[in-house]
């Protein structure tokens, strides 16, 4: 459904007069200041711009309109000024990559149905253009190459005689014929987004501007020299602390991008003393749709900033999307690979690093020109190895119904595509129809192989095998049966932990992977974000090939802010000093007769719970007893039940430890087992915490802390003075120009 209108206060001033020495300030709006409707799902956000503050869109939902009075313009001598910086370019369309670009408005009051008006525009591949129309036929003058991502673009359209020509950063970059006088348009102007609805699935708009828009103004003279040039200075695209700033459900500790969506993390790394993981990106709205690589980099797993996209659409063999693939090392240094998809086939594609910090990448073109014969065409998500002096690359594919990884040499600097396999399920009832994200991770003489299928009896989960690999490349089992990365019975159906991505560092390896938030549309579009991924483990091999799994971070780094030891515990006792939604507790209980574990998200008589049965060996998560976003309906139905694989005897000890970041609970049981799943509580005061036993019960150490924010990359918040927003200073660089000035900024006059 589409938000209701927000008024805001911004001031839209019209400069005219008959000569420029006698510019005359005419108001529009009837409170001497024009009433601007912002739609959206938040309110409009304001940072640091080029001109003064810029409007920060979120790509999907928030634009503005106000109104002005274009009769003033002179028709057949103007120039318009616009400052924007695009983050990524204009959804349009998600089911197809467009290879006639369409384009989205930035700001303009174009009416083709009426043929009037003008605009400055921008298409998803990232052509761009000024618009208008004149006595009725429509004039483009488009410009040569791409409007660049991440930099400003000082944009200016002017005729000059019979021609309009149009500049970014003082550089002509078009020229068209202009024979007739500019048909005005009318009093609305867009800001952010075309007139036209365009939408999809219903709710996300898609001919939106991604980015920051700065001034617009326009003269009626001519602009020249050092007023058509650009900035050095370097746009701030990150996402406003305000957006997020009251949401009781978004992760604050867990790497994810800062807003929007994402779906699977891949190529998990360390690099040049940082951490550096890669994920499947959107940024134009919490939904999936032409997929970027993003890129987040952190010290200690566990406070993470966002950097600049690693890679977008751009070339005829991804211009679809930049899918999912990993990180390959060579000569030392991270390579990206990754699916390119077009209309028509997926291929391998490779990239290359332009620096040590991983910003900035180099397509270097494909390397597996789409799958070999005899496979599905499902052919995607690359990742590289070595063994016994070769490099191979496998790629998750499908064969005669049956999940299966490709298997490609290195041959003399190319890489083979003979449809040779490197491992195939048995079965697809056990092994899914088909392999997505698969790894391959030495771990001492033996091989770690971890595949995400789709089409299991239990529908999408994370299975891993044990084994060798041979002189030839394949894969050989120690047992043709997979197991379940999860612990049994808290994930099936896309629930729980997927598509793990792995790193080796100092003798110890580290798995993380997506966790996805399975809501809705309708929820992702309200909360502006999707997904998240789970805690860092640690995971080393137990003896029988099982993976023993661990937390590779700890939130209670400092003083605890309750530690109990030999608590005789026979009913609930509320954790002093441990509230909220971002803490870590670690219990330590000698297993008795009777069940115990924790109370969380509590607020009055309503609690979720964590618990241990020692009579059926069973561990539970209950969430029924909260009031919580429903996400699970038919699948778990709020209640998640797991027997251990091995049972804890009376007298044993049982080692608990929870983390809660908001939505998402990551559970680890003797540092052996591990899952994480997600849980959106509504009520916002249930914050409690609380250990509890049914019957007599030694807790024989518990530490509980609050955990410290996640580092997150946000901009200051702009000041406001009695409800007015600031947007864009006005900066009247032409005192002899007269014409609009779209202002946002605090009440003015122009003399």
């Amino acid at each position: 459904m589409k938000p209701q209108p927000k008024p805001l206060t911004l001031i839209a001033m019209l400069l005219l007069g008959a000569a420029a020495t006698n510019a005359q300030v005419i108001r529009v709006g009837n409170d001497g200041s024009d009433t601007v409707t912002s739609y959206g799902v938040k309110a409009l956000e304001y940072v640091d711009g080029a001109q003064g503050k810029a409007l920060r869109t979120d790509g999907y939902s928030t634009y503005a309109t106000t109104t002005v009075d274009p009769s003033q313009i002179d028709s057949t001598a103007f120039a318009m000024s616009l400052w924007c910086a695009p983050e990524t370019y204009p959804m349009m369309n998600v089911n197809e990559a467009e290879t006639t670009p369409t384009y989205a408005t930035i700001v303009g009051n174009i009416d083709d149905a009426a043929k009037t008006g003008f605009a400055f525009e921008l298409s998803s591949q990232g052509d761009y253009r000024f618009r208008c129309y004149a006595g009725g036929w429509e004039t483009v003058c488009a410009a040569t190459g791409k409007m660049p991502r991440y930099g400003w673009s000082h944009l200016v359209a002017q005729r000059n005689g019979r021609r309009l020509y149009l500049y970014n950063n003082g550089t002509q970059v078009g020229m068209v014929n202009m024979a007739y006088p500019l048909t005005r348009g009318s009093q609305t102007l867009y800001i952010g987004k075309s007139a036209q609805e365009l939408k999809a699935y219903g709710l996300f708009d898609i001919n939106t501007f991604n980015g920051l828009i700065d001034d617009f103004a326009v003269y009626n003279s001519l602009l020249s020299g050092a007023q058509l040039d650009g900035t050095t200075q370097t746009p701030d695209l990150s996402i406003p602390a305000s957006r997020f700033a009251d949401d009781i459900y978004r992760p604050r500790l867990h790497g994810m991008p800062a807003a929007n969506w994402t779906n699977e993390s891949h190529g998990l790394t360390w690099y040049n003393g940082l951490w550096h993981i890669f994920f499947q990106k959107n940024a134009n709205g919490p939904y999936m749709a032409r997929l970027h690589w993003g890129h987040l980099t952190s010290t200690d797993l566990l406070h993470w900033q966002e950097e600049p996209i690693a890679l977008a659409p751009s070339e005829s063999y991804d211009l679809k999307g930049c899918w999912s693939g990993a990180v390959m090392t060579v000569s030392g240094q991270p390579h990206i690979i990754y699916t390119g998809v077009d209309n028509a086939r997926a291929r391998i594609v490779e990239a290359t690093p332009d620096d040590d910090n991983l910003i900035d990448w180099t397509k270097q073109g494909v390397i597996i020109d789409g799958r070999p014969a005899g496979l599905s065409d499902d052919f995607r998500d690359p990742y590289a190895f070595e063994s016994g002096g070769n490099r191979y690359i496998v790629v998750g594919t499908s064969k005669n119904g049956v999940g299966a990884m490709t298997l490609h040499k290195n041959v003399n600097g190319a890489w083979t595509n003979d449809g040779s396999i490197f491992f195939q399920g048995t079965n697809a009832t056990t092994a899914g129809t088909f392999w997505e994200m698969p790894t391959v991770t030495p771990m001492g003489d033996k091989w770690l192989v971890t595949a995400t299928p789709i089409g299991t009896g239990k529908g999408t989960v994370t299975l891993y095998w044990v084994g060798t690999i041979g002189t030839d490349g394949t894969f050989t089992p120690d047992n043709a049966t997979p197991r379940q990365l999860e612990l049994d019975g808290m994930s099936k159906q896309g629930f729980g932990l997927l598509s793990p991505s792995i790193a080796q560092k100092d003798g110890k390896t580290i798995l993380m992977g997506i966790v996805p938030n399975k809501l809705g549309s309708a929820d992702n579009y309200t909360m502006g974000w999707a997904h998240t991924y789970s805690l860092p483990r640690e995971v080393t091999l137990a003896s029988d090939g099982t993976l023993i799994q661990k937390p590779a971070v700890t939130l209670n780094g400092g003083s605890a802010a309750t530690t109990l030891t030999d608590l005789q515990l026979n009913e609930s006792q509320k954790l002093d000093g441990v509230s909220g939604r971002q803490w870590q507790v670690t219990g330590e209980f000698t297993v008795g007769t009777s069940a115990f574990g924790l109370n969380v998200l509590k607020s009055g008589d309503r609690m979720a719970k964590i618990y241990y049965t020692p009579s059926t060996n069973e561990v539970t998560v209950d969430l029924s007893g909260i009031d919580r976003k429903v996400n699970d309906a038919g699948v778990f139905d709020g209640k998640y039940v797991s027997t251990l694989p091995v049972r804890s005897t009376v007298g044993s000890t049982l080692k608990l430890d929870v983390f809660l970041d908001h939505s998402i609970l990551d559970v680890f049981i003797n540092d052996t087992y591990a899952f994480s799943l997600r849980v959106f509580a509504t009520d916002a005061s249930a914050n409690d915490v609380e250990v509890f036993a049914d019957g007599p019960t030694t807790v024989s150490r518990i530490t509980a802390g609050v955990a410290t924010t996640g580092i997150r990359p946000t901009v200051a918040e702009a000041s406001t003075d009695n409800g007015w927003y600031t947007l864009g200073g006005l900066k009247k660089t032409n005192p002899t120009a007269r014409g609009i000035y779209i202002h946002r900024g605090k009440k003015v006059m122009i003399p």
